[in-house]
């Protein structure tokens, strides 16, 4: 019994290759055709370029001395003490494409206007609702039948939009080995990229400096205060280096074009497009050309079974 199945499974394996020689020429045709369609998609589709910036930290880490219970002492005062440079650099990293950035942002009109270029209407000096393809009724409708919503009141460029823009254009990452920061983005306008990246790097680093400049002189007086109170000679030597330290971060704070993070290379673009990626698109038109032609055989040889 068992033989027979073995004999009959391998006529219909001989039966299937057969069937898929015999339509080898429309096999062919749908792959043609699939390729043909991947290219026209190709001639049309917009190239994109990569944009990469590079930044390091200003300071180097350096082990904060052992103040013992003086933390809690200048919480319960109100006085933050300072974090070593990694924490104002990953300060530096989550602040990039925060709102508040982005605010500092909107301020440069014409890099908002490039941003959002396709809202903007040059002839009445506003921005509007951009116009729709062909297909934006017809999609607007079929959305509002399925899910109940339909299109929502539009939005003008603000901060809250131009740091979401941030967040899908722009990716942040950290090299664990070196600690550098890496800005990466892909688009079609690489200069546009470029500028955004240096922008929202140079108002996170004046706004991380204001915010050190402001408290400094609150936790400079502490450490002079703690320092007059403190007998142990361990103590005076660790406020003694802390105040120095700050004294020193202060005056690059006044005087550093840099104050948390500087970049480490020039925006670098890469030289030839990397989206999309047509050897990978022509070779999924080949295979899912070849599939659909063989499905195709396959049916209407079970159909006139």
């Amino acid at each position: 019994m068992g033989a027979d199945n073995l004999g009959d499974d391998e006529i219909d394996l001989r039966e299937l290759f057969a069937a898929l020689w015999r339509g080898k020429w429309f096999i062919a045709l749908c792959v043609c055709g699939a390729v043909a369609l991947a290219a026209l998609y190709l001639r049309s589709a917009e190239r994109k370029y990569t944009v990469s910036y590079v930044f390091q930290p200003v300071a180097s880490d350096e082990a904060m001395p052992n103040l013992g219970g003086l933390g809690g002492l200048a919480s319960l005062a109100g006085v933050a003490l300072p974090s070593s440079s990694s924490g104002d650099f990953a300060t530096f990293k989550f602040l990039l494409q925060s709102e508040e950035v982005a605010a500092e942002l909107m301020r440069d009109e014409s890099l908002v206007r490039r941003v959002f270029v396709r809202e903007w209407d040059e002839a009445g000096a506003l921005f509007r609702r951009p116009e729709g393809g062909a297909l934006s009724s017809h999609i607007a409708t079929v959305k509002l039948l399925l899910t109940g919503e339909g299109p929502g009141d539009y939005l003008a460029p603000s901060a809250a939009r131009l740091s979401e823009w941030m967040k899908k254009a722009i990716a942040a990452s950290t090299n664990r080995d070196t600690g550098f920061l890496t800005l990466t983005g892909e688009s079609a306008d690489p200069a546009l990229i470029v500028d955004v990246m240096a922008a929202a790097a140079a108002a996170t680093d004046r706004l991380l400096k204001e915010r050190y400049v402001g408290s400094s002189e609150q936790t400079m007086g502490f450490y002079q205060r703690q320092l007059a109170k403190a007998r142990a000679r361990e103590h005076r030597e660790a406020l003694a280096k802390l105040i120095a330290q700050e004294d020193q971060k202060l005056m690059l704070a006044s005087k550093g074009d840099y104050f948390v993070a500087e970049p480490l290379t020039t925006p670098s673009v890469s030289l030839h497009p990397t989206s999309p990626k047509s050897s990978l698109i022509l070779a999924l038109a080949v295979v899912l050309g070849g599939f659909l032609g063989a499905a195709l055989v396959l049916i209407r040889k079970a159909a006139r079974s």
